[in-house]
């Protein structure tokens, strides 16, 4: 398939079907369980911006099929008190990997920050990710020096209630 058959625009609500295609083999690279409640969920909020801030959604089609999807959100303030754009996650479907899917929706992931008044786009791979970091490599994309960090699950109710990891008298 070469690359001029893929097509990247914006998700609607239409495009729901096709997004929790791409969303449940997605949940199953990241060996993440997403049962159909979910996938529903996330297709629709993937698909009905609130506001600037988004989320949103680019899908890739390769014809009539989904081929992947790129999903953004708007942060501010970045740099001048501007809007930014994060872009959280692309996924290829596997197969359609190799066939400049991915490449297809980054290129439309800076067209719409670019058209949207997006100051920046922002993204992240993890260290082990060895493919996403060649690939943004590829693209001519130098990493930052900037560091990321998380908590989530029992750590971040924890901390919510001031039980950090270390506790204070340590730091």
């Amino acid at each position: 398939m070469s690359s001029a058959s893929i097509t990247v625009v914006l998700a609607g609500p239409a495009d729901r079907p096709a997004l929790m295609r791409v969303l449940a083999e997605m949940s199953a690279y990241y060996d993440e369980f997403s049962g159909r409640k979910r996938l529903v969920a996330a297709a629709e909020a993937l698909t009905a911006p609130a506001n600037r801030a988004g989320p949103f959604c680019l899908i890739a089609r390769a014809g009539d099929e989904p081929a992947g999807l790129v999903s953004l959100s708007g942060f501010f303030p970045a740099r001048d008190f501007t809007w930014g754009l994060l872009l959280k996650d692309v996924f290829v479907l596997e197969a359609h990997r190799g066939t400049r899917a991915a490449r297809a929706l980054m290129r439309g992931a800076m067209r719409f920050a670019a058209t949207g008044g997006y100051s920046c786009v922002e993204w992240g791979a993890g260290e082990e990710n060895l493919r996403a970091r060649a690939f943004f490599a590829n693209l001519g994309v130098a990493p930052t020096a900037r560091l990321f960090y998380r908590l989530e699950d029992e750590a971040l109710a924890e901390a919510a209630h001031g039980l950090w990891p270390v506790p204070e008298e340590e730091t």
